[in-house]
This record gives structure tokens, sequence and C-alpha cells, in this order.
């Protein structure tokens, strides 16, 4: 099924993606290219996410197979000493012979050098059986670590499969969507430039208003400071983006962490500043903050608490689709900064409507 996946895009875009005389000027024909390019790389991004997410198994699952193999080696330490113990205890029995109660008791001369001797016995013999008892608690502990181990590797193997075919799957969509576009590189080149220019611009116009408005220690608290951005095919929109309030919150700080970042380029898997995708985003501007998420949008929706549509604040984390397969970070207004498909960069959109919730991470 997951080899199938780039037949499967190809075939749902429609034939006009290549150049063609219906279309006036190559700069139409890129932009159109480029409408097309935002579908597939909407397509590609479940796979995208599901290859975040065998990524992060696997991180857990190799924790997990060291820890195992730790484990393994403490017990099979103690297995060796309980044992050498034991065999020690049972030579000593055999060369000086089992020493008899009866005998012993009768050459005492008072009571309390019988309890003692008595004792001396008892501990002698509770000491063997805690040898043995111990020897198959750890026999008994040391199968299931094996067995434990076992399915962890198992574990692993099989997300290694996983993560490989999801490679192969999301490579085959980004190579089918570089010979639709052939012939008009420069042109879908010059797009994304000029995308991330403005979303460069609306960066510094966010950095200033932040700035003017944590010096103007004379207003009301409620003064707001809005600029204009853009969304999602270059085109521009009126609604004033609302900036995060500068209380200090963690969430505006991770917001304030994702704005330098206004006009990265969209890389599959990224999350660092040379390429974010989605998660990528979200997980690395937390990190700035000290919040650790996971680079996958299904573990970011339980790494935090759930917020209704009509509470969100800056920062909270924003998620879209019935599998949660593209997120982003809320800012206010309405708006949020996301990285949203291959060919794109970060920026600024309004909530998509496939909206599926929110949450709070800190």
């Amino acid at each position: 099924m997951i080899a199938a996946v780039g037949v499967v895009l190809v075939a749902a875009l429609p034939v006009s993606a290549a150049p063609n005389s219906d279309v006036s000027s190559k700069r139409a024909q890129a932009e159109a290219a480029r409408a097309q390019l935002a579908e597939l790389g909407a397509q590609l991004e479940p796979a995208i996410e599901r290859y975040n997410k065998a990524v992060v198994e696997l991180k857990q699952v190799d924790a997990d197979i060291a820890f195992n193999k730790k484990q393994i080696a403490v017990t099979e330490s103690n297995l060796k000493v309980s044992q050498t113990e034991l065999s020690s205890k049972l030579q000593q029995s055999y060369r000086v012979g089992e020493p008899d109660l009866i005998a012993s008791i009768l050459g005492q001369q008072s009571l309390s050098e019988i309890l003692a001797v008595s004792e001396l016995f008892d501990r002698s013999q509770n000491q063997a059986a805690g040898l043995i008892d111990g020897l198959r608690t750890d026999k008994r502990t040391l199968k299931r670590q094996r067995q434990a181990l076992e399915v962890a590797e198992d574990r692993a193997a099989t997300l290694k499969q996983q993560r490989a075919q999801e490679k192969q799957a999301i490579n085959a969509g980004i190579a089918q969507s570089k010979s639709l576009v052939a012939g008009l590189e420069d042109e879908i080149a010059a797009l994304i430039q000029e995308e991330a220019a403005r979303q460069e611009q609306l960066r510094q116009a966010a950095m200033a208003a932040l700035a003017a408005q944590q010096e103007a220690t004379n207003a009301s608290g409620n003064q707001d400071f809005e600029i204009g951005g853009s969304v999602a095919g270059s085109a521009e929109f009126s609604a004033p983006i609302e900036l995060p309030p500068t209380d200090g919150s963690i969430g505006a700080q991770a917001v304030a962490v994702a704005m330098q970042y206004l006009g990265t380029p969209y890389v599959w898997g990224g999350g660092a500043p040379g390429g974010f995708d989605c998660s990528g985003l979200t997980s690395y501007a937390y990190a700035q903050v000290g919040v650790g998420l996971s680079h996958f949008t299904g573990s970011q929706w339980n790494e935090g608490v759930r917020v209704p549509a009509d509470q969100l604040l800056p920062g909270d984390l924003v998620f879209f689709h019935s599998d949660l397969h593209h997120m982003g970070m809320y800012i206010g207004g309405g708006q949020m900064i996301h990285a949203p498909q291959t060919g794109d960069v970060v920026k600024i959109s309004p909530l998509m409507s496939a909206y599926a919730g929110a949450v709070r991470p800190y």
C-alpha cells in the first residue's frame, strides 16, 4: 500500500500541471503549477508524519533495547555471583560433611549455648535456601528480560522497514512533482523567493512592533499593535496579525522564536533552522524555551492539555485533519504560523477549515 502512494498522488493531479498554450505566460503557468505542487505536498504530508512517527518510535525502542541489555548484564552478573556462592557452600559441605544438630546440642553446657547452636544451624540452612531461591528468581528474570529484548529488536526492525518505505514513497512523490513542473523551475523558485521575502518583511515588522510594545511603558495594557501578512498562494489578506502578548508566557516566547523563521523553506523531516516540516517547526520553537516535544504531530497531540477553540492563546498547538497530519502554532486573531508543505516556506496563515483541535504544551 505504501509503495503505491506515489502513483496515487500523480493520478490525483490534473493533466494541466504541465505548461500548455492556454496559459498566457510562464509566470501564470508557474503559479498554476505551484498550486498543483501545494496539492501534491498536502497529499504527501500524511506519509511524512508517518515517517516522523517511525523515527520517534524507533528512538524510544532503541532506548528500550539499550536498557534491556544493561539489565540483562546486571542479572547475569548477579546470577554468576549466586552460583559461585552456592557452589562454594556445596563444596564445603562435601569436604567436611554436614554437622549433626542433635550431637552439637548435646555437647553444649548451657541453654544459651544450645540456642546459639540452633540459631546457627537455622541461619546456615536459610542461607542455602536463599541462594537457591535467588538463583531461581534470577533465571526467571533473565528469561523475561531476554524475551523483552527480542520483542524490542523485532519492533525496531519493523520500524526501520516502515521508515524506509515511507521515505521511498516521499522521495518518489517529490521526484514526480519535479517532473510535473519541468521547464518552470526558475519561475517557481522566483515565486518561492518572493513569498520568503514577504515573510521576512512580516517577521521584521512583527519584531519591531513587539519591541515598540515593550517600550511603551506608559501605554495601557490593552494596547494592540497589528500588521498585515500573506497566505498560501502568495495572495495578500487584509486581516491584521494579532501579536502575542508580552507577558513573558511560555507560549508567547515560543511564538517569538517561530517568527524568526518566517520564510524558511519547508523540508520534510526537517527540525532545524535550515528547514522545517510542520511538527519540526513547533518542536524546535518550544525546545528553545525549555519545553520538549516529539517531532511527530500524533505525539504532540498528547503532549499537552486540550484547549477549546474559543480559549486559544498564542503558542497553543493547533491540529488539522482527522489523522492530525498537519499542525501549526496559534499566534492570535484566528491565525497561525506553520510550515505548510514541500515547495513552500514557513508562513502565517488563517486557521484551516479542517481544524481538529488544539493543545497547550506547557
